[in-house]
């Protein structure tokens, strides 16, 4: 299903935004760099669609549980869930938690600790191998959390059992929970890292749809698992988050909100409804 993913990502970092003023607390920058990352998987004619709710499925991973916001927005608008059910983000008796959880329909695996998302999708692929069945198995993942050694685990697994089905994005935004990946532990040359450990790995920008979806139809071609390092700008869209550490794990408060507005062009009153 292809639509116009400009206007797409744009109306959906809009129902992000509302989720985080009703609740006014989660991860709303990492939420807000992937956004693209998940709109063209599922919009961009990179997942199959007609499949999307039954068992052949293509299988869609969130290792990055705390970016859910991202996830919960797009699966209400690819028709999950009601979208109306989004402003119950963070709010008691939620399905839309702080992170991922198997209740709320479209979430494969709940993840939150980070590293564990990647190695469960090695199962979901290496079990339609077993099974002789098409459906691909996708993961977004964070930079930052490639400084778990079960990533790197996952990574060798896949590539000894030749999962060609399945492809990692790494939401590549510099960033973790406080502070600049670089100034904590540097993570590079992610590239060579990655091929040494046999997997196919391409290059794009996280926030290109046509060198997104280039990349995923060159991932569907090869034949070892590949990883897509898409380098991004955590918090895009909103100017007082973007590439700011100190955003990690908070929502604007106060007058905060009027900047937000006055970028989108839109009232604070939008905010409460969708």
């Amino acid at each position: 299903m292809a639509m116009n993913l400009e206007k797409t990502a744009h109306e959906l970092r809009l129902d992000i935004l509302r989720m985080f003023y009703i609740s006014g607390t989660g991860h709303m920058a990492p939420a807000l760099s992937c956004v693209d990352i998940f709109t063209t998987l599922y919009f961009g004619g990179v997942i199959a669609w007609e499949n999307r709710f039954s068992e052949e499925r293509d299988r869609i991973v969130l290792s990055k549980g705390h970016a859910c916001a991202a996830l919960y927005a797009v699966l209400a608008r690819a028709g999950y869930f009601p979208r109306e059910e989004l402003l119950t983000f963070y709010q008691r008796n939620t399905r839309l938690g702080g992170h991922p959880d198997i209740a709320l329909p479209g979430i494969e695996t709940a993840t939150g600790a980070l590293g564990h998302g990647i190695c469960f999708a090695t199962g979901t692929a290496l079990a339609a191998k077993v099974d002789g069945r098409s459906y691909r198995t996708y993961v977004v993942m964070g930079d930052g959390e490639s400084q778990e050694g079960s990533v790197w685990e996952a990574a060798a697994f896949a590539a000894n059992q030749g999962l060609s089905n399945m492809t990692v994005v790494m939401d590549c935004n510099g960033l973790q929970a406080s502070a600049y990946i670089e100034d904590i532990s540097s993570i590079e040359p992610l590239k060579a890292k990655w091929e040494s450990f046999g997997w196919t790995v391409l290059e794009c920008s996280g926030h290109d749809f046509s060198e997104l979806i280039q990349s995923f139809e060159r991932a569907k071609a090869t034949e070892r698992p590949t990883m897509i390092l898409a380098r991004t700008i955590k918090g895009k869209g909103v100017s007082l988050a973007e590439n700011n550490p100190a955003w990690h794990s908070r929502a604007p408060k106060g007058e905060e909100w009027d900047k937000i507005c006055e970028e989108y062009r839109i009232r604070k009153e939008e905010l409460t409804r969708l």
